[in-house]
């Protein structure tokens, strides 16, 4: 089936081709451990921002002309936050592989002529990107467990909403409303799924918790930047210890 010559989904995971760097061209790496938890934080801070962006356009009433400037100002948004001060405490090191660098797409979902797609976003060197039809199976080779179940929830949310519109012969469905409204819903359908992995895996690591497991949105409640970086510390620490004494 023929797509669209631009990306016809907007910003789907939008920065996970940027945190996860070369490992996301590798087949399924983990991100189970303890010392993961930076990581996976990262794209949850850009997952949110990106879902805040969309938001801000609804509450306003004030969207961008065009799904191709609605693009282009949330990468440029995202981008700056990146290479700003979006991650706090937790910003890589400089050099890093999840280094702040320039954001890009890395799936999406075709809403175009009803086909609601399930797409990758190929970089091509001084172009646009260009797509090519992927499974959820493989999403779930190319990504560890958590990238790759919020990756497929938001982009299932789209695929829904996709779906459901050109049933309903909703002509509104490839307008920059419908774009933005969907790209709201599917950013915070995403977000819960990595903050329940996140909260999961901090457990695991010893996060004591919150008096409060769930947020007002029933999202799970995740440890602080900070509480992230004791647990990481904590971590290594213990893993020295160990090599000291099997030495």
């Amino acid at each position: 089936m023929k797509l669209l010559p631009r990306p016809s989904r907007a910003l789907a995971a939008l920065a996970l081709a940027l945190a996860l760097g070369c490992a996301a061209a590798q087949a399924a790496p983990d991100c189970d451990r303890c010392q993961d938890l930076p990581r996976l934080y990262r794209e949850m801070l850009e997952q949110e921002f990106l879902r805040a962006k969309f938001q801000s356009w609804i509450a306003q009433a004030y969207y961008p002309l065009s799904i191709e400037a609605m693009q282009t100002q949330a990468t440029n948004a995202l981008t700056t936050a990146m290479q700003g001060n979006l991650y706090g405490v937790l910003a890589p090191p400089a050099g890093d592989a999840g280094a702040a660098g320039a954001a890009a797409p890395s799936f999406g979902t075709v809403i175009s002529g009803g086909s609601c797609q399930l797409v990758e976003y190929v970089p091509r060197p001084g172009q646009s990107p260009a797509t090519r039809p992927v499974t959820e199976q493989q999403i779930r080779q190319k990504l560890c467990k958590p990238l790759a179940e919020f990756t497929i929830e938001h982009e299932n949310t789209h695929i829904k909403a996709c779906t459901a519109a050109y049933k309903a012969g909703d002509k509104s469905v490839e307008s920059v409303e419908w774009f933005v409204q969907s790209d709201a819903q599917a950013y915070d359908a995403g977000v819960r799924v990595l903050r329940d992995a996140i909260a999961t895996l901090a457990r695991k690591c010893q996060w004591a918790g919150s008096t409060n497991v769930r947020k007002p949105d029933n999202s799970m409640v995740v440890p602080t930047p900070e509480e992230i970086v004791t647990l990481t510390k904590n971590v290594k620490a213990k893993g020295s210890a160990m090599r000291r004494a099997t030495q």
